[in-house]
């Protein structure tokens, strides 16, 4: 396959994919009447039951912590989530965790996507699924190491002076 229609095909289709995930979190999460990022970081801290912290929180959800620091009262003020202190006041790096609805949202958070992995995933053997995230995640390091490391490519440092 030529170079650039491998990049049309990519392109197009890594913003299908993302276009459509993010149609489908807006239905759910309206539903649940809170953010996609609220609805990812209950399932995240359904994952970790130790807790996270709001940085680890950040990193694991591929955020940055501002918005964490943003946006979680939110899940404070609805009793999803709570640190234990004893002061009352919520300091950085304390622990996030879940309040048992909370934890009940996080399994039905949990068995919508396994639902959705599945009928979306439902033609294709198992090694290949193996074989397709293994290539993903090559991909986007790659992808984040360009983007942290690039210079101006030569045909565009070219046309500029010309």
């Amino acid at each position: 396959m030529p170079e650039q229609i491998r990049f049309e095909e990519f392109s197009t289709l890594i913003s299908c994919i993302h276009n459509t995930i993010q149609k489908i979190k807006t239905r759910y999460t309206m539903q649940l009447g809170l953010k996609g990022v609220h609805v990812f970081w209950i399932y995240l801290l359904g994952t970790h039951p130790e807790g996270l912290s709001a940085s680890e929180l950040a990193a694991a959800g591929n955020s940055n912590r501002s918005l964490v620091s943003r946006e979680i009262n939110e899940l404070f003020d609805k009793g999803f989530v709570f640190t234990r202190s004893e002061s009352g006041k919520r300091r950085y790096g304390w622990k996030l965790m879940l309040t048992e609805k909370g934890q009940e949202l996080a399994e039905v958070i949990a068995a919508v996507v396994t639902d959705i992995q599945h009928t979306v995933s439902r033609n294709i053997p198992e090694p290949e699924l193996i074989s397709f995230y293994r290539t993903l995640e090559t991909l986007a390091k790659g992808f984040e190491e360009l983007e942290k490391n690039s210079s101006i490519p030569a045909a565009i440092s070219q046309w500029q002076n010309r």
